[in-house]
């Protein structure tokens, strides 16, 4: 929330433009000071100390931390506007050091003032009460209508009465209610880029209504204080003040609890504090919101632990409205044409999605309900027949296609040995259709089925869904010399090497040679982490100690070692003995999501916390 004040103005003239990049302001002898010169200077000064607190807390971050609370048992007192035909003083019963006792005439219950509220055009004057004692018949627990209460001290109106005299009326209906109210002790809120203090205050949130649904936050308000108006801003320089030399102007900035409806979004100069919904407390502003330093905290947490609940979120589906079905009745939330907590309106059309209390913490962030919320959910009420209809099976994890050319062999092909041919995966994307990518392969799968999803079927711009299996990416080895015998020479593949010293294990899938990067050999089914440095041992390896050497007995080492991923599969390509028939395809890099998750943001996703995700609704092209 940035300043709301233009200073910049007669008769300031704070013209401080952070662009400038103007850190001091040095003054020089037989040089007159500017006003604005004074003024910038605090400006500068005032930057510095917003730019670390923007580091530090978040806007409306409870800096030295006020208690923040909720009442929805708290007793009023309505009281007539007029006592013996003079006008209420109502502050008269208040004294935030020692709390002023009334006394009811009649009924001699006895309670402390903690409050006060003034009458306006549509609400009598209201006096907030702790009581404490009942009445004289021990029995009586508040006070009564159109009763005279009398305080411990002298009360004045316009005129005075003395301590034990009658001093107003209680209303004439209703007099004594319970309602609801939220209170902040005193503390330092940061806003603006000012470290505010908050003095301690109740708002009454209802006098008589303890489902009252608010937001309750701290209004910013920013005076500009002159000595006109305050005359301890003139010059006191010798100990009095001097009404001729008035000297500067305040400003001044004030946070006052207040609310606003659940709807409002006038939140130019409100900081909310904690949302009331019919009555329950729903959600509090912490003790202190950090703000780059917690994107830090929250960042360290989720690599350490992920996300996570602390308390569980628990969801239980109701109806909206009562309602009776084969003779077993069911009790709804709402009454019919009431509206809900969701902004609809309550009918036999809906159910009431119930989601209690709980605290998680996504993406490193915590996140807490304090109270249980209602989200309407339509009832299936349409109908539709299907004859003959065709379900799809999803299988396994798929991975999006487009640019088609020919087929991948699916099952058993007729005249051939091999179902589910394998395919080859590049990293770069096709330029001619039929014809494997010139860029390096990065693993290989096999396909199971192919699904149509978008686009018009048959061109080249068509997607569908690849459900892959089988799906081997490389780790590729680069020796420091040619195997003698090689690696594929008594076995095309499936050779295992293993690290002599790290442990590891792998299966050739093929050897490459090239003058730009030597000899490197393609592992899949990796087990371990290869160690550069480290020699190489050969199943099939007819040396001592099963070592691979070069044609000159030397041993081989690992000079570099490359690990490729899915993520950067470009291409998929299956080579077919049939001419013309060689299959390849690009891969959608488009993200897309399968399904509807539950969003948060702060924070992002709290749909895998509620819940269990299929791996085969994983789209692999996104990973």
């Amino acid at each position: 929330m940035a300043q709301l004040t233009d200073l910049n103005v007669s008769p300031y003239y704070d013209d401080f433009d952070e662009a400038d990049n103007f850190h001091r302001v040095l003054f020089r002898p037989g040089y007159a000071i500017q006003a604005r010169e004074l003024t910038q200077l605090q400006s500068i000064l005032q930057k510095q100390v917003e730019r670390h607190g923007s580091h530090m807390f978040k806007e409306g971050a409870i800096v030295i931390p006020g208690q923040l609370s909720y009442s929805d048992s708290f007793p009023t007192l309505q009281l007539t506007s007029t006592f013996a035909e003079e006008d209420l003083v109502l502050s008269q019963f208040f004294d935030s050091t020692n709390p002023v006792t009334i006394t009811g005439a009649t009924s001699g219950v006895k309670a402390y003032v903690i409050g006060y509220q003034d009458a306006t055009a549509t609400t009598q004057p209201i006096l907030y009460l702790n009581y404490y004692k009942s009445g004289t018949d021990n029995v009586t627990a508040v006070f009564g209508d159109n009763e005279n209460i009398t305080a411990d001290k002298a009360i004045t109106h316009t005129t005075g009465y003395a301590t034990g005299v009658a001093s107003a009326t209680t209303f004439t209906t209703t007099a004594s209610a319970t309602g609801s109210s939220a209170s902040i002790e005193e503390g330092v809120i940061y806003v603006s880029g000012q470290f505010v203090k908050v003095a301690k205050q109740t708002l009454l949130l209802s006098s008589d209504s303890v489902t009252e649904s608010a937001r309750v936050g701290l209004t910013t308000t920013e005076i500009l204080v002159t000595p006109e108006a305050d005359s301890s801003l003139t010059d006191n320089s010798r100990g009095s003040s001097n009404y001729a030399a008035k000297g500067a102007h305040r400003l001044k900035i004030e946070l006052t609890l207040a609310k606003l409806d659940v709807t409002s979004t006038e939140d130019s100069s409100f900081i909310e504090m904690m949302r009331i919904d019919s009555g329950t407390l729903v959600s509090k502003a912490r003790a202190t919101e950090y703000s780059v330093l917690g994107d830090t905290l929250a960042r360290r947490t989720f690599d350490e632990s992920g996300d996570y609940t602390v308390k569980p979120f628990i969801f239980d589906a109701r109806e909206s409205v009562t309602n009776t079905v084969e003779g077993k009745k069911f009790r709804g939330v709402y009454t019919s044409g009431e509206s809900t907590d969701d902004s609809g309106t309550a009918s036999d059309d809906l159910l009431a999605l119930s989601c209690s209390s709980g605290k998680a913490y996504i993406k490193g962030y915590e996140f807490e309900k304090l109270g249980t919320q209602f989200k309407d959910l339509k009832k299936a009420r349409t109908v539709s027949t299907v004859n003959a209809g065709v379900t799809n099976l999803e299988l396994g994890n798929f991975v999006r296609i487009t640019n088609l050319f020919n087929t991948p062999d699916i099952g058993n092909v007729s005249g051939e040995t091999t179902a589910y041919k394998q395919v080859k995966l590049f990293s770069g994307a096709t330029i001619t259709r039929g014809t494997a990518s010139q860029e390096e392969a990065i693993g290989v799968a096999r396909v199971r089925a192919l699904e149509y999803e978008s686009g018009v079927s048959g061109t080249t711009s068509a997607v569908y869904k690849a459900h892959l299996f089988d799906v081997r990416t490389f780790t590729v080895l680069t020796l420091s010399g040619v195997p003698s015998p090689t690696l594929t020479a008594t076995h095309s593949t499936g050779v295992q090497v293993k690290g002599n010293t790290s442990g590891a294990t792998g299966f050739v899938f093929d050897t490459v040679n090239s003058d730009a990067e030597g000899e490197r050999v393609r592992l899949t089914n990796v087990i371990g982490s290869f160690t550069s440095g480290e020699k190489l041992i050969a199943s099939d390896s007819a040396e001592t100690g099963k070592l691979i050497e070069t044609a000159a007995n030397a041993d081989i080492t690992i000079t570099l070692i490359t690990t490729r991923t899915f993520a950067e599969a470009r291409q998929m390509f299956m080579d077919d003995a049939d001419s013309g028939q060689d299959f390849t395809s690009d891969i959608e890099l488009t993200k897309k999501d399968d399904r509807l998750l539950i969003t948060t943001k702060k924070i992002h996703t709290l749909g895998h916390l509620l819940g269990y995700i299929d791996i085969s609704d994983i789209d692999m092209s996104n990973l």
